[in-house]
C-alpha cells in the first residue's frame, strides 16, 4: 500500500498496480487488507499527504482507495517481474547520480488529514470550485500590472500587521471623454470570500503570509479562531469555506515549522461536545462568526476574551474582531486578543476607511498623483438612530447628490440603504417635512433592524456612515470601445474584438452596474496587487427606478443565494483582456489602479503603527511599534 497513493483531484492512483497482483487480490476475503482505512502511519502518509482543496462537497463522488475488481480486464496477461521491477540500468543511472532527497514542502493547497479531520463538521454542504475563474485570469497581464504595482513595507516590523486585503472599487465614467475615475469604497481584510479566483501563486503567498503568522504567536496554548462569515443569510452556510480551511492548514504548518504541535477543532464539534476543546497547546479553531460569538465569554477583572473555558489570543477575520470588541463594549485587552489584519478596523468600518482615503489620495506628497483615483470622498459619521436620520435630511436638503447610508461589520448588503430625495422633501408644508422625516425614519428602521437580527448586535452597525452616491458605469457595448483606448491601430482593433467577442458571451449582463475587486496581499516584504474579479449586480439598472438594490448592490454571495445560481454567474475575471474591454477599461488605467491600492495599503499599515487609536489599538501594544 506504501508504494501507490491515491490523488483526490485525478481519481487515479500515482504508481499503476501490475495485473498481475491485481489478479492475485481477492477483495471478497476478510482479511486481504489488514489496514483497509490507511489508520497506520505509513499508509495515511502515502494516502492522505495531500487533499486537494476542491471536490470537498458530499456531492462530489470520490473513487474507493483500493482497485474496483469490476474494473480489473480478466483478459490482461500476467506481467513478468521485470516489468514490475526498475531496470539495471535505471538502477545504475540512479547509483551514478543519486536522486536529492531533501524534504520538499508541500503545497499549501494541499490540506493534510489533521486538518481534514478538524473541520469535518462544518462541510455538510456544497462548495463552490472557483479554479475556472482562475485559469481564466491572463498571466502576462498581470506581470504588466505587478510590475509596476509593489510597494515595500518601511520595515520587517510590518509583517505581522498584514496578510490581505480585497478592496472593492467603483468605476464612475466621463460621459464626454470615456476616462474612468476609481473610488475605493471598502477595504474589507481577511475575511475575504473568493481568495482561489486568483492564480494559485498569489494565493501560495496569502497562506503563506498565515503560516508566518505562528511564529509571532508565542503563547504555549495559544488559542487562534479562523471565522467565516455565511450564517448570516439563508441557506446559513459559506460556498468558499474550504478557503478558511486553507487558512487552517496554513497556520497548522506554521505552528509544526516552530516545533510545536497543533490541534485542529472547528465550532460545530465544540458546540455539540464542548468537552473536546482541547485542555492545552496550541489550537486553531474553524467556526462561523455567529457560531464564536454566541459561545464567547469575558472575563471581567482581565478583559480576556475566553472560549469554552480557554483564553482566546487571536482572530483571523477583520469584521469579525471589530464586532466582537463591540459585543463586549470596547473592553477586551487588545494586548491579550489580536486580530489580523492588525487594521482590522478600517476594514470592518468604512468610515474609518474613508478617513484613510482622504488622507492619502487628498495629500499632494502621498497619492494625489494617482490622477486615476477620485481626490476624495464625502462622508459624515451618524453614532444614534436620531442623528442618522438627521444628517440623511440635512443631506438631502443641501446637496443635490442621492445619500447611502452604511453599517460598520457587516457584509452581504446588509443595512444599506439609498436616499434618492423626492419632491416633497423641499416643500415647506410641514406635513410634507414631515412626511420625508417618517420616510427616512423607516429606512433607518429598517436598515438598524437587519444588522441587530442578522449579525446580532444591538448598536444595529452604528456608528453608520452616510456618504455620496455614485452613479456608476454599467457594462455597454459603447464603454466596451471608448475606455479601452489603444496605442496603435492594431491594438484597438484587438480590443475592439476582444470587447465584441465578451459582450456577445455576456450578453446577459449588458446594463448592469459593476465593481472591481483589487486584493492588495503581502509577499514577504511586499505588498503586490492582484486584479481580481468583476463583481456584477443581478439586475439591470434603471435611471427611472434607481432605488433597487437588486441593481445597486454588487453582491455575489447575496445574488448567488437568492437567486440559487452560481456565484461565478455574477462575477467576471478581471486581469482578463476581454473583461477589460467589455467594461471599458484600459490595461494602463487598470496598472495605475493597482499601483494606487498597493501604495495606499501601505499608507493604512504605516498608520497602525504611527497612529494605533485611530483604529482602536492600544498604543503600548509592541507589535504596532515601529522598530
Amino acid at each position: 500500500m506504501s508504494t501507490a497513493s491515491y490523488s483526490s483531484e485525478g481519481g487515479a492512483w500515482s504508481t499503476p498496480i501490475p495485473a498481475a497482483v491485481c489478479e492475485r487480490v481477492s477483495f471478497d476475503a476478510e482479511d486481504s487488507f489488514t489496514d483497509p482505512l490507511g489508520s497506520s502511519p505509513e499508509s495515511t502518509c502515502s494516502l492522505f499527504a495531500g487533499m486537494g482543496i476542491y471536490g470537498t462537497s458530499p456531492d462530489t463522488p470520490l473513487r474507493p482507495f483500493f482497485p474496483d475488481p469490476a474494473r480489473v480486464r480478466p483478459e490482461s496477461k500476467p506481467q513478468p517481474i521485470s516489468a514490475v521491477l526498475p531496470s539495471a540500468s535505471a538502477s545504475a543511472a540512479s547509483t551514478a547520480a543519486p536522486a536529492d532527497t531533501s524534504p520538499v514542502e508541500p503545497s499549501l493547497l494541499l490540506m493534510s488529514l489533521p486538518t481534514l479531520l478538524g473541520c469535518c463538521e462544518m462541510l455538510g454542504h456544497h462548495m463552490e470550485d472557483r479554479s475556472d475563474i482562475a485559469r481564466q485570469q491572463d498571466p502576462q497581464l498581470l506581470r504588466e500590472v505587478q510590475s509596476g504595482s509593489v510597494s515595500e513595507l518601511r520595515d520587517a516590523s510590518q509583517r505581522p500587521l498584514f496578510v490581505v486585503a480585497p478592496l472593492d472599487v467603483l468605476v464612475t465614467r466621463d460621459a464626454a471623454t470615456g476616462s474612468n475615475q476609481f473610488h475605493i469604497i471598502e477595504i474589507n481584510g481577511t475575511g475575504i470570500s473568493g481568495l482561489t479566483n486568483m492564480a494559485d501563486e498569489a494565493v501560495e503567498h496569502v497562506l503563506q503570509s498565515f503560516s508566518d503568522l505562528a511564529a509571532h504567536m508565542t503563547q504555549s496554548d495559544v488559542l487562534v479562531l479562523v471565522a467565516s462569515s455565511g450564517q448570516e443569510t439563508y441557506p446559513p452556510v459559506s460556498r468558499t469555506l474550504h478557503e478558511k480551511m486553507l487558512y487552517v492548514e496554513a497556520l497548522k504548518r506554521g505552528f509544526e515549522a516552530t516545533g510545536r504541535p497543533v490541534h485542529i477543532t472547528n465550532m460545530t464539534r465544540l458546540e455539540k461536545r464542548p468537552e473536546s476543546m482541547p485542555p492545552s497547546g496550541p489550537t486553531v479553531v474553524l467556526g462561523y462568526m455567529k457560531q464564536f460569538r454566541a459561545n464567547f465569554m469575558m472575563d471581567g477583572p482581565t478583559g480576556r476574551l475566553m472560549l469554552f473555558g480557554r483564553q482566546v489570543h487571536a482572530a483571523i477575520n477583520d469584521r469579525f474582531v471589530l464586532n466582537t470588541c463591540y459585543q463586549f463594549d470596547h473592553r477586551l485587552d487588545l494586548n491579550a486578543f489580536r486580530g489580523y489584519n492588525a487594521g482590522y478596523a478600517a476594514g470592518a468600518d468604512k468610515g474609518v476607511a474613508y478617513e484613510l482615503y482622504n488622507q492619502f489620495f487628498g495629500s499632494e506628497e502621498l497619492g494625489a498623483h494617482f490622477t486615476c483615483m477620485a481626490p476624495a470622498i464625502n462622508f459624515r459619521r451618524a453614532r444614534t438612530r436620531t442623528e442618522l436620520i438627521s444628517t440623511i435630511q440635512a443631506w438631502l436638503q443641501c446637496s443635490t447628490k442621492p445619500a447611502v447610508i452604511k453599517p460598520q461589520g457587516t457584509g452581504c448588503g446588509h443595512g444599506i440603504e439609498f436616499f434618492f430625495g423626492n419632491s416633497s422633501s423641499s416643500s415647506s408644508s410641514s406635513s410634507s417635512s414631515s412626511s420625508s422625516w417618517a420616510d427616512t425614519a423607516a429606512k433607518v428602521d429598517r436598515a438598524l433592524h437587519s444588522v441587530a437580527s442578522n449579525y446580532n448586535l444591538q448598536c444595529g452597525g452604528l456608528p453608520y456612515t452616510v456618504c455620496e452616491y455614485l452613479d456608476t458605469a454599467t457594462i455597454d457595448a459603447t464603454a466596451a470601445t471608448g475606455g479601452a483606448a489603444a496605442a496603435t491601430a492594431a491594438a484597438a482593433t484587438a480590443a475592439a474584438t476582444a470587447a465584441g467577442a465578451a459582450c456577445s458571451l455576456h450578453s446577459n449582463k449588458v446594463g448592469h452596474k459593476f465593481e472591481l475587486r483589487i486584493v492588495v496581499y503581502r509577499c514577504g516584504s511586499e505588498l503586490r496587487a492582484f486584479p481580481s474579479i468583476a463583481k456584477v449586480a443581478r439586475e439591470a439598472f434603471d435611471p427611472h427606478n434607481p432605488d433597487n438594490k437588486k441593481s445597486l448592490i454588487n453582491n455575489i454571495t447575496t445574488s448567488a443565494k437568492e437567486t440559487a445560481q452560481s456565484g461565478q454567474e455574477f462575477l467576471l475575471p478581471l486581469c482578463n483582456p476581454g473583461t477589460l474591454s467589455l467594461l471599458g477599461i484600459s490595461r494602463g488605467e487598470l496598472a495605475e489602479l493597482c499601483a494606487a491600492c498597493t501604495r495606499f495599503m501601505r499608507f493604512v499599515v504605516d498608520q497602525v503603527q504611527d497612529n494605533p487609536g485611530l483604529f482602536g489599538l492600544p498604543a503600548a501594544n509592541p507589535e504596532y511599534e515601529r522598530r
